[in-house]
């Protein structure tokens, strides 16, 4: 099978204290030199031993740098979940590890044939390390010390109980076989309310010592009579220390499942908060608020272009921006910092670092868990909203191709019939216009006139639309409406004196909130559209109201009216309705579209109703202003 060249290929090996680890490291070295995309060298444990600066680990950590591997530092006692979580984390492709021979009897497995089973996806290779420390890989560390006086006196009480009832028993008519029994269960309450496995095998110590010296003739003495006693001390000690590490194991159990459960929980609310999120910035707060609450720490996240007023923090940033997984607090690179540095990226998109206040301790086992998976959450629901803005500008900007290949079309198609219809007539009157009678030199030149109108409205409305697509925003002020009205009806078609228009002027004074250019390009077409689409001698009413705090401009004529079928469609690019393209009434289907984009971009609408008895309206709404208030405004300003 051939490799893909361009595949993405992340190292990642795992440090030990171990005389011989270098090899492993430098195994992994070679295979980075040749191509990869990251090299990772990882130690887990314990961050209170073994980091002296003279120790082999130190040594180690210091040859991993060497050979170009951005090591990184994790305290936790489980090794192979800590290893796994990580590789899949950082997206690890090769794992190099030493092997050796395990070193407890009671370890069925390796940590190399435990990490094969967990990470399936992953080539691990394993250096055999003959030398190596077993140490590391098989002593699980815990941030509390073993030993502690709670602990202790909690199990002298419990032995303190079981001796008291068992002398009771010895005193009563009771068997004293029951005395064998309440110890044994001492010492399984002993082991299940301590915290280590230890003081389950010091409380089956106390046992055989105390049966011993308190029931076995002769009392009060470590001696004893019958040598069978020691078969017997032997089998129950053998039954109390099963029966406490089985109640530890189970109470082990009991706390994976309520950690695993909580952890279940706590990603499914994340997940769930984090697909209703809306926007980049509300998934970045979602994210620092949980991890924030669940670490008890502070959160905080910085973009690829934030700064900090910290000069060494900038530089941090930037570092782990550039390619380094994390840096600061308990890693290999600035780790004198108190916090810890995170970067958060896809394997395209780099969407920035999160900074975590460490207050002076590492993660826990746990905490480390269930920080990188929150943090898979937080990056997959990055990728998705990322994903869902290429695609909205994609679907954009195949709009706006769809509009720049119909304009074109249109420009194409209409446009050319009047620019033929100009350079006819024009050629004519050059060639034959000496020979031509008056009135058809006359008719001539009112075609021209027609069809140069005719152009010049329409680019006024292809220019318009061009500067609404490229620029939404609009630029209002407060208007008298009856002064733009009257402005609009000065750019009529030349047509306009065979109609009778009238102007209905309001009682009041009418101010409204707009972009007087743009409405006055809305009242234009809409006047020039009743013109066109109405028998000459037609009446075309312009009326303006106020109601309910808006401004209702309408346009109103008595032609033929537009069929209901086609009402639903008038307002749409392009759409010319069944008139066809002829000479009277020829149309390239922006006008209405422009007013429709016009009124929207002022937060308005605009609609089309029948006119009784006959005819159509046009009627739209702008915000309605009283000019007194907004003096008063700006004066307070």
């Amino acid at each position: 099978m051939t490799a893909d060249k361009n595949a993405k290929q992340n190292i990642l090996v795992c440090l030990s204290p171990s005389p011989s680890n270098p090899r492993v490291i430098r195994t992994a070295a070679k295979l980075f030199n040749k191509r990869t995309d990251s090299f990772i060298a990882l130690y887990v444990g314990s961050l209170n031993e073994d980091l002296s600066e003279d120790s082999q680990l130190r040594r180690n950590i210091a040859y991993a740098e060497s050979c170009g591997a951005e090591v990184q530092i994790i305290e936790s006692s489980d090794i192979v979940l800590t290893i796994s979580e990580f590789a899949r984390f950082t997206g690890a492709t090769d794992l190099f590890i030493g092997y050796s021979v395990p070193s407890h009897i009671i370890q069925s497995r390796s940590i190399p044939e435990q990490l094969i089973s967990a990470l399936p996806e992953t080539d691990i290779h394993i250096i055999p390390d003959t030398k190596a420390s077993s140490y590391h890989l098989a002593r699980r560390h815990s941030e509390a010390p073993v030993w502690n006086m709670k602990d202790f006196l909690l199990v002298i009480i419990i032995m303190a109980i079981a001796t008291g009832i068992s002398y009771w028993f010895d005193r009563s008519i009771y068997s004293n076989s029951n005395i064998i029994t309440i110890y044994i269960l001492a010492v399984l309450i002993a082991s299940i309310l301590s915290s280590h496995q230890i003081y389950g095998i010091l409380a089956s110590v106390f046992y055989i010592l105390l049966i011993n010296f308190l029931f076995i003739e002769p009392r009060f003495t470590f001696l004893f009579y019958d040598s069978s006693y020691i078969v017997t001390y032997f089998v129950s000690f053998l039954a109390a220390l099963i029966t406490g590490t089985l109640a530890v194991r189970l109470k082990d159990i009991a706390r994976q499942a309520a950690e695993n459960a909580y952890q279940g929980k706590v990603l499914l609310d994340t997940s769930d908060q984090m697909k209703k999120a809306t926007g980049r910035q509300e998934i970045i707060r979602i994210a620092c608020t949980q991890l924030g609450d669940l670490l008890k720490r502070p959160v905080v996240f910085f973009s690829p272009d934030d700064t900090s007023e910290d000069q060494e923090e900038t530089e941090i940033l930037r570092s782990v921006c550039e390619g380094k997984q994390q840096a600061g607090a308990y890693t290999g690179r600035f780790s004198q910092h108190p916090y810890r540095y995170l970067r958060i990226a896809s394997d395209q998109t780099v969407y920035g670092v999160l900074r975590i206040d460490m207050k002076g301790r590492s993660f826990t086992e746990f905490e480390n868990t269930l920080l990188l998976s929150i943090i898979n959450e937080f990056i997959l629901a990055l990728n998705n909203e990322h994903t869902m803005q290429e695609k909205a500008a994609a679907e954009i900007q195949a709009e706006q191709e769809r509009y720049r290949a119909g304009l074109l079309r249109s420009l194409s198609h209409d446009l050319r019939t009047p620019l033929t219809s100009i350079i006819g007539n024009t050629s004519n009157l050059i060639s034959m216009g000496s020979s031509m009678e008056e009135n058809d030199k006359q008719t001539i030149y009112e075609d021209i006139r027609e069809d140069s109108f005719w152009l010049a409205s329409q680019m006024e409305n292809i220019l318009s639309m061009s500067r609404l697509e490229n620029n939404r925003y609009i630029q209002p002020s407060i208007e008298n409406v009856e002064d733009v009205i009257q402005e609009s009806l000065n750019h009529l078609d030349y047509r306009a004196s065979e109609h009778t228009i009238t102007f209905q002027r309001p009682e009041e004074a009418l101010f409204a909130e707009m972009d007087s250019r743009l409405i006055l390009q809305v009242l234009t077409n809409l006047i020039n559209n009743a013109i066109k689409h109405t028998p000459a001698g037609s009446a075309i009413t312009i009326r303006c109201t106020k109601e309910d705090g808006l401004i209702f401009i309408s346009i109103a004529d008595d032609g033929d009216g537009i069929p209901d079928g086609m009402k639903e469609h008038i307002f749409d690019l392009y759409y010319t309705g069944h008139r066809g393209l002829s000479e009277t009434n020829r149309s390239m289907g922006i006008g209405l579209n422009l007013c429709a984009m016009i009124l929207q971009a002022h937060g308005q609408k605009i609609e089309v109703l029948d006119n009784h008895p006959k005819g159509t309206i046009f009627r739209f709404s702008l915000k309605a202003k009283e000019l007194q208030d907004e003096r008063i405004q700006n004066t307070d300003c």
